[in-house]
């Protein structure tokens, strides 16, 4: 059990019946008046988000997860399908839980799997990722670095980008909200 102040940023709790992440956390008040604690949760089995509100002596339950390497297969019936490497053994997760996060989602790759009571319940995809523009209009003349314009991925995500970015050139995006980190630098020899 972890007391309310103890809630963290990443924590999987159980709230309501459901197991879920936190998403983000504040604790609001005064000593005299007492603390309360406000989380954002995302719940991992159907991909809801809602807030709550804790007193600071109130508890909740900290669910264990253990993260298993697995191949992400195909996408059957509303639910992305994923293999255990070492014992072939398959897992479905809900489409809606995963959400728009889908598009960074290969045939055969391998990424962490989330898991809680014995089932898979979510995906760890990493913070940032790299992927090639696919198209990309010309920078517009006379238009500084801070104006943007929308880019085309290979994996089929339309983003803003700055006007300096050309087609064929590799960019980190951020998973969490889909949006432009930085541009890869090329090697030169």
């Amino acid at each position: 059990m972890l007391e309310a102040t103890g809630i963290r940023v990443g924590n999987v709790i159980r709230s309501d019946g459901k197991i879920c992440k936190v998403l983000s956390q504040e604790i609001r008040g005064t000593g005299k008046f007492g603390k309360t604690v406000h989380l954002k949760v995302k719940s991992l089995e159907d991909g809801s988000i809602h807030e709550k509100s804790l007193r600071a002596e109130d508890k909740v339950e900290d669910v264990d997860i253990h993260h298993v390497k697995m191949q992400y297969l195909y996408k059957e019936a509303g639910s992305f399908i994923f293999m255990n490497m070492e014992n072939y053994e398959q897992f479905p997760i809900p489409e809606k839980v995963i959400g728009r996060q889908e598009v960074f989602l290969k045939e055969n790759a391998e990424i962490d799997v989330e898991f809680a009571e014995g089932r898979a319940i979510n995906v760890a995809f990493p913070k940032i990722v790299e992927v090639k523009v696919t198209s990309a209009p010309p920078p517009i003349k006379g238009q500084g670095d801070t104006t943007y314009k929308e880019v085309e991925l290979e994996n089929g995500l339309k983003i803003l980008v700055p006007q300096f970015v050309k087609e064929g050139e590799t960019i980190r995006v951020s998973v969490e909200d889909l949006s432009y980190v930085d541009r890869v630098p090329t090697k030169s020899l």
